[in-house]
């Protein structure tokens, strides 16, 4: 599990000129840190030995099944778009919640395979998340789906697609500094011919294998899965979902993306009391993910918020609730696994807000800081639509980019 060497399997994508500018149009790259309200110290970094702290459970088999299925259905040149290196760099740098025109995504992109392709594909992200997580998945694509609709002229055309992101947003106060994130990512662009279910890839760090290391990489507008496989182990940190509009209603049917988690992190901040609430106030203002794409750390050296164990027992169910609805994500067994792990830790985990507490202001920032769980929760102003919608991430601190 320690060694890396693999077969060639792809040359790397370099997208650090992409991001630049990406990141550039939304003034990201002229954030002064000095001038952040937040300070954060590195915590050390953990060591290769002692970060693979998966807690088993992973159905390594089922992952690696359906993936060589889907390998199995590319041409060579397909299958050579889809694999790299498990150390592959591109595996930091090629995900993100902007518009794919704007940062180009891993591997192969859904749109341009084949029926039978796409749907080997799509069984490749059904059998490594829980039906809860595929099904949430797809009503992020619906988004897409919706907000493509949004450009629809009605003289059969669409309008041109938005590559480049239009609104000035403020980066978190006390972002990381070097300046290569993946951006704030908050801006969209309004609706486009580029938005859809069709503008998500799928690619492969590592051969999938029942015992080596490798990662499912899945993605596109707001939705980045990263999940690491090791054995009996699996990690999803990270993983980012997002999503706008809350609600929507596409071809008749209702979609309600993130409910859950909308729910359950309204519920656990405002199960705190008054004195409470003050008390898990994080300083500075937040209003975008303090560690989204491209930003993979330090994580905060000194956690900020009130400590769960403190909490009643009715106030930390409603903690519990709220990390359930990401880490439940995953395929059943595994996610019982890491969520009892987690609520062992809650001890040393907090819970701390920003901005605001409640579900319709575009200022309300949440967030879960644990040894091992981070869980962010940001809500946004609308980038496409008039309506709010939130940018969340889950990492796990001990095994962010699988064992790192």
């Amino acid at each position: 599990m320690s060694s890396h060497t693999r077969p060639v399997l792809r040359r790397p994508v370099v997208l650090a000129a992409c991001l630049s500018v990406a990141l550039g149009t939304v003034g990201y790259l002229a954030f002064d840190p000095g001038s952040a309200s937040a300070t954060t110290v590195a915590k050390q970094a953990v060591p290769a030995s002692a970060a693979r702290t998966g807690a088993g459970g992973a159905n390594t088999a089922q992952v690696v099944k359906a993936a060589n299925a889907f390998l199995a259905t590319l041409s060579d040149e397909q299958k050579d778009a889809v694999l790299y290196d498990f150390d592959d760099a591109a595996k930091k740098t090629g995900w993100s919640n902007f518009p794919t025109p704007v940062v180009e995504r891993n591997g192969l992109k859904l749109g341009d395979l084949t029926d039978a392709q796409d749907a080997a594909a799509m069984k490749v992200m059904e059998a490594a998340l829980s039906k809860q997580g595929y099904e949430e998945l797809v009503e992020i694509r619906k988004a897409d789906d919706y907000l493509g609709s949004l450009s629809d002229t009605g003289d059969g055309s669409t309008a041109t697609p938005t590559a480049t992101p239009t609104a000035t947003r403020t980066p978190p106060s006390g972002a990381p500094t070097d300046g290569t994130g993946g951006g704030p990512g908050g801006p969209g662009g309004g609706g486009g011919a580029n938005f859809g279910a069709e503008w998500y890839y799928i690619s492969f760090f590592g051969q999938p294998s029942k015992t080596g290391e490798f990662t499912v990489q899945y993605g596109g507008h707001h939705a980045a899965y990263n999940i690491t496989y090791a054995g009996n182990n699996v990690t999803m940190s990270p993983t980012l979902t997002a999503v706008e509009p809350e609600e929507f209603v596409l071809d008749d049917k209702a979609y309600a993306p993130l409910a859950d988690k909308r729910a359950a992190t309204i519920g656990a901040v405002q199960a705190l009391t008054a004195d409470e609430l003050a008390a898990a106030e994080i300083d500075g203002s937040f209003d975008d993910l303090y560690l989204g794409p491209g930003n993979d750390g330090p994580f905060p050296t000194d956690p900020e918020g009130v400590l769960v164990s403190s909490l009643t027992k009715k106030q930390q169910a409603k903690v519990t609730a709220m990390l359930r609805t990401w880490v439940d994500d995953l395929d059943e067994k595994a996610a019982a696994r890491l969520l009892a792990k987690y609520v062992s830790e809650y001890d040393e985990t907090y819970i701390g807000w920003s901005g605001g507490t409640t579900i319709d202001n575009d200022q309300t920032y949440v967030r879960l800081d644990g040894p091992s769980a981070w869980i962010e929760f940001s809500n946004q102003p609308g980038a496409s639509t008039d309506e709010i919608h939130q940018h969340t991430i889950f990492r796990d601190e001990t095994s962010d980019y699988g064992w790192e």
